[in-house]
């Protein structure tokens, strides 16, 4: 099996995991979204995160809350295996060289955004465990912005990829169609 061959057999059993995975935490952690725990991971303040439990504790979303963090350490390894294969295979079949050396640096990038979110993790599991503390509120906040920073960045280098993955397979088209006129 080649290499390309190889990427894209792990890209779609990623993909499968990580949409499996999400599918079935939205049902796990009902009543709590996805929305109630970025408000958490990005309260910055110790206020807004202590109103954010005291609501939770109220609707019933407090222990849901706890097991979404826990649960969220298995998602870590499967997006960041899941955007490191869809780096190295976009970044491969957009035949652009400069794209292909540059997935390996966002390669490199998203092991930090694991790490970062484990460190936001650390703290509002600390924060939720009744340690609350502007430092704790403040490493989750500071650390979700890096992840997510990180994210988007991928997110963008794929939708670049991708933009030119696309143009390869109308370029050779495109090429016939000049060299007729």
């Amino acid at each position: 099996m080649t290499k390309s061959n190889r990427l894209r057999l792990y890209f779609w059993v990623f993909l499968a995991l990580n949409l499996g995975f999400i599918a079935w935490s939205r049902t796990y952690l009902k009543p709590l979204s996805t929305r109630d725990i970025v408000k958490f991971e990005v309260a910055k303040t110790l206020p807004a995160a202590e109103q954010i439990m005291t609501n939770w504790k109220q609707s019933g979303k407090f222990e849901k809350a706890q097991q979404s963090i826990q649960a969220d350490y298995v998602f870590i390894l499967l997006y960041s295996a899941g955007f490191i294969t869809c780096v190295l295979l976009l970044s491969r079949l957009s035949k652009h060289e400069l794209l292909h050396r540059t997935g390996r640096f966002i390669t490199a990038l998203v092991p930090i955004a694991a790490v970062c979110d484990v460190f936001e993790n650390i703290a509002m599991t600390r924060t939720l465990s009744g340690a609350a503390s502007n430092f704790y509120v403040t490493l989750a906040y500071d650390m979700a912005v890096a992840k997510f920073s990180i994210i988007i960045l991928t997110l963008i280098f794929l939708l670049i990829c991708l933009l030119f993955w696309i143009g390869s397979k109308f370029a050779p088209k495109y090429e016939a169609l000049s060299a007729q006129n």
